[in-house]
């Protein structure tokens, strides 16, 4: 339920709303001599409203469990087993780089939802350098309270008329089978569930750089 985010949350209902509306409205209109054809169409209005609600339900236990297992995490050793698990799926002609440039880095957060955050970022930019090869570059900051990482990737770029959509839930360049367009819009969610943002920038032949900004704590607190 971690990754179920509000945004995708949404996305459903407004997929349901309508299929619960027509159905209705198919009910009213229906002739009384298709009783079976009401009762198929009042089948579909009552497992609509069961998903609705189950969807709710679900929202709301991920919001909770966010919530109670935030705890204190060294970012920088978060980064590196992020990059151990997505080992077996870097390209051959790509080369991973870490910059540590704060030294001691520490977030409030849940271990599992920043892991896949930063997995998910990390898997997206081998697949931008497949066919090309080329440099990640993961740098740490501090800056002003805030700890920053900085996922950068030397593959083609994003073009301009997609790059605002790249966090819409179910939105996806990918070709068909390798992508479900939700592994952005939940790194979206999981930036801000941790009171932070997640922003992009691309150039055309370059390459892309994701910035992830999150509130840092003390090592006193971390302790």
């Amino acid at each position: 339920t971690g990754t179920l985010t509000a945004s995708i949350a949404h996305e459903f209902n407004n997929l349901l709303t309508p299929i619960m509306g027509y159905s209705i409205l198919t009910l009213e209109g229906l002739p009384e001599e298709y009783s079976d054809l009401a009762d198929n169409v009042a089948e579909i209005y009552e497992a609509s409203r069961k998903a609705k609600a189950i969807i709710s339900r679900l929202n709301s236990l991920s919001r909770r469990n966010a919530e109670e297992s935030f705890r204190p995490l060294d970012l920088p050793t978060l980064v590196s087993k992020a990059l151990s698990v997505a080992a077996p799926a870097m390209p051959p002609n790509v080369t991973p780089c870490v910059k540590n440039e704060a030294g001691e880095l520490w977030v409030s957060g849940s271990e599992t939802q920043l892991s896949q955050l930063l997995l998910n970022l990390i898997l997206n930019a081998y697949q931008a350098m497949e066919a090309t090869g080329g440099t990640l570059t993961l740098t740490l900051r501090e800056q002003e309270g805030q700890a920053l990482v900085l996922v950068e990737d030397t593959g083609s770029g994003i073009p301009a008329d997609v790059i605002g959509r790249i966090f819409d839930p179910f939105y996806t360049t990918k070709e068909s089978g390798r992508g479900t367009g939700l592994g952005l819009a939940i790194v979206r969610q999981v930036a801000e569930s941790h009171h932070g943002e997640i922003s992009v920038a691309s150039i055309l032949g370059k390459g892309t750089i994701f910035t992830l900004c999150l509130p840092s704590v003390s090592p006193a607190i971390a302790a």
